[in-house]
């Protein structure tokens, strides 16, 4: 991990979309996720190699709603949402079910 501190940052914001505001604002730099970054085309990623954030995300109910229409089609349409968000749609990603 880099040596940032907090302390040498002459602005920083705490709330993810105050800091998203403030990058796209031309404030400075700034972390955000990829998929929210390439909906304002003026931003630029910075560092892709040294710097990339992944984290894990599952969507889960309970087993005893599975059989369930309601819950399987809310399920099912909030995944393909997921996979859309992030373009791992386009990729043929794998979904555990």
């Amino acid at each position: 991990m880099p040596p940032w501190r907090r302390e040498v940052f002459a602005l920083r914001r705490d709330s993810d979309l105050a800091q998203l505001a403030l990058v796209r604002a031309g404030g400075g730099i700034g972390i955000c996720q990829v998929a929210l970054a390439r909906r304002t085309p003026q931003l630029v990623r910075l560092l892709p190699q040294q710097f990339n954030a992944e984290l894990d995300t599952w969507v889960v109910m309970h087993e005893d709603l599975r059989n369930s229409p309601r819950c399987r089609h809310t399920f099912d349409a909030l995944v393909a949402g997921l996979l859309r968000y992030t373009g791992l749609a386009e990729e043929g990603a794998g979904v555990a079910t």
